[in-house]
């Protein structure tokens, strides 16, 4: 069968009526569901979360200080300029990798749906699955992938901005308001890698999208768990403890000042 009779069956229903359309489970609506909600409402807890140890919320911090001692160091910004090249090149890599892994989720889409029900390992686990349904969760983890990559290539040209930007600041030796310069490179150089971090989070939920062909409740238990290990990696971490340490210290620093 191919793509297109299969589409036209799915249309029209099996027994040729137009009464007897494909319905999910709602085992999978309410795995879909919870899946869509801790994505959601988990990206902006990690972002704002008023938590000691929260790595975004040290990392702001220590993101600010970086850009006043860009403008106060006798370096002439190219150490700076290096380490944004270097996230600039891990953002690139990035983008490419999950470019070619959306080409090859976007090539399995082309493929015979009934072929999914009889070979591979999807089949192991699928049994019975309407090969519509299979496709579903397929473009699931393609929406993640997506998510992921528009992330990347944004977290790209926000940090080539960032390089104009601290490009284009005062030297030490002009006449300058050094809390408004900050304040202008932090609002560049933060959402940036911001976009870049959330870029890196979505391979979690791509993780727990892939489950979703291991059955629903496989799916729900892989979204809980991979959404567990994100709020712990950002949260209670030794990072995330160091991260808080190193905070303090900027803020015991600007106390002395």
């Amino acid at each position: 069968m191919s793509n297109r009779q299969f589409f036209a069956t799915v249309g029209a229903g099996e027994t040729g009526g137009g009464n007897d359309r494909p319905k999910m489970p709602l085992e999978d609506i309410g795995a879909i569901a919870f899946f869509l909600l801790v994505w959601v409402s988990l990206e902006p807890w990690l972002e704002y979360t008023k938590r000691k140890n929260s790595i975004p919320r040290n990392m702001e911090a220590i993101r600010r200080a970086w850009m006043r001692e860009v403008l106060t160091r006798d370096t002439n910004f190219i150490g700076d300029a290096a380490i944004l090249g270097h996230t600039i090149n891990s953002a690139s890599f990035f983008a490419s990798a999950n470019l070619l892994v959306i080409m090859a989720v976007a090539g399995s889409l082309s493929i015979d749906p009934a072929s999914f029900s009889k070979t591979g390992l999807i089949a192991t686990f699928a049994g019975d699955t309407p090969a519509w349904l299979l496709q579903t969760k397929i473009l699931l983890v393609f929406g993640t992938l997506l998510r992921g990559l528009s992330d990347f290539v944004w977290a790209v040209r926000q940090l080539n901005y960032c390089l104009a930007a601290i490009g284009s600041s005062p030297s030490k030796n002009e006449d300058r308001d050094l809390d408004a310069w900050t304040d202008a490179l932090t609002s560049v150089v933060n959402p940036a890698l911001r976009t870049f971090s959330k870029g890196v989070r979505s391979y979690y939920f791509t993780f727990a999208a892939i489950l979703w062909f291991l059955g629903p409740w496989v799916f729900c238990v892989g979204t809980l768990l991979s959404a567990s290990l994100m709020v712990w990696r950002h949260t209670s971490s030794r990072t995330a403890h160091g991260l808080s340490r190193i905070h303090d210290l900027i803020e015991a620093q600007k106390s002395k000042s």
